[in-house]
């Protein structure tokens, strides 16, 4: 047999190769990550199929389609029993590996990981922390990295994770301040997940009011809060992935009862309305350099004020609204209500409810599996 018919019949086998590879992923990336773990010892290929980066993209975007809420019920203090749990629509679903400590003090999720923060020790009469503690976890395949240790913070430091939409790279940046001879400096470092260590960005005009943040497109966002009272919303802190500081002005409207949320790819603020105190406006970023916002919806809440409301998270056009006893969904588009009907007893305790999708995504992110979207469709 000729080269050429050689040739032909290598590149219709390797065509073949590619049809079949392609079928496979677009049906096994319909699993959860749970049975796609057990598929993984199937056989070496498989093995390689699963844990490519073609495949774990096609299996997060697969998974954003339909994600859900993770949320960790804090342990009274007569119970030494740690749960975390997955909200999507209205069923509960316990997630495996999520049994440690750390699990208590969840500050966001991304791509299938989420932060979580060790809050350490604190000497209080130095007022310094002696140690912080932040792991990345993904718990759909149980893997934990605990981030190098950084420098000690006077005071409680602020956290911000910054992560492109469909890799698993990712960036920390926190927040903290060193007792100086005349007044305490606003420092700021940054840990990058392809680098594995810490670099220091030094002085910074603003540092954030608290850890709770918002990532969207690359870029994280916080509140700053009032110098005055220490308590009031003055405006938003912005990095973005290059490090690049800005700062959004917020609508005058907003004071103190607001949260960071995205929604369609926007920045956006749930908020107090300013005349009704039982009604709720969200506001929509038009324009980052000349802090335009619009007023996306506005309505009647089912609790009597919303400084009850401790946490909101949006997923398409759904916001919750968590409290101390209940969790509310609203739909912007039938402005109507529901509330989340309890399986188990969790109403004696609050939680952080964070929007969550499973993924495959490794917590350390290299070279290789810095995601890249597929040239064609699966």
């Amino acid at each position: 047999m000729d080269d050429p018919c050689n040739e032909l019949i290598c590149s219709r086998n390797e065509s073949l190769f590619e049809l079949e590879n392609n079928i496979a992923i677009n049906i096994l990336s319909r699993l959860p990550v749970k049975s796609l773990m057990i598929c993984k010892s199937v056989s070496k290929h498989w093995w390689r199929l699963i844990s490519s980066p073609d495949f774990m993209l096609a299996q997060l975007t697969r998974s954003q389609e339909n994600p859900g809420y993770v949320f960790y019920p804090y342990a009274c203090s007569c119970h030494n029993e740690h749960f975390l749990t997955k909200i999507d629509g209205e069923t509960i679903e316990t997630l495996p590996g999520c049994n440690e400590h750390y699990f208590r003090n969840m500050i966001c999720s991304f791509n299938g990981l989420i932060c979580c923060i060790n809050r350490g020790d604190f000497c209080h009469r130095t007022r310094r922390s002696l140690r912080q503690d932040i792991y990345i976890c993904n718990p759909a395949t149980r893997e934990v990295l605990l981030l190098p240790q950084s420098q000690g913070s006077e005071g409680s430091p602020k956290i911000g994770v910054s992560f492109y939409p469909r890799t698993n790279e990712f960036k920390v940046f926190r927040f903290f301040s060193i007792a100086g001879k005349s007044h305490k400096r606003k420092e700021c470092e940054v840990y990058s997940s392809i680098n594995g260590s810490w670099k220091g960005i030094g002085c910074v005009a603003h540092r954030p009011r608290n850890s709770k943040h918002i990532c969207i497109n690359g870029t994280v966002y916080w509140f700053i809060k009032s110098k005055k009272d220490g308590l009031s919303i003055v405006c938003i802190l912005a990095v973005d992935m290059l490090e690049n500081f800005s700062v959004i002005s917020i609508p005058e409207e907003v004071t103190r009862c607001a949260f960071l949320v995205s929604f369609e790819g926007c920045l956006s603020l749930v908020a107090g309305n300013v005349f009704d105190k039982n009604r709720f406006d969200m506001w929509v970023l038009q324009d980052s350099k000349k802090s335009t916002w619009i007023r996306k919806c506005s309505d009647d809440m089912p609790i009597s004020n919303i400084r009850q409301v401790k946490h909101v998270a949006v997923q398409k056009n759904e916001i919750l609204f968590a409290s101390m006893r209940h969790y509310f969904f609203y739909n912007m588009c039938s402005k109507t209500w529901r509330e989340f009907n309890w399986v188990h007893d969790f109403r004696k305790r609050f939680s952080i409810p964070l929007t969550y999708t499973e993924s495959l995504l490794h917590c350390k992110a290299t070279d290789s599996l810095v995601l890249k979207p597929r040239t064609s469709p699966v």
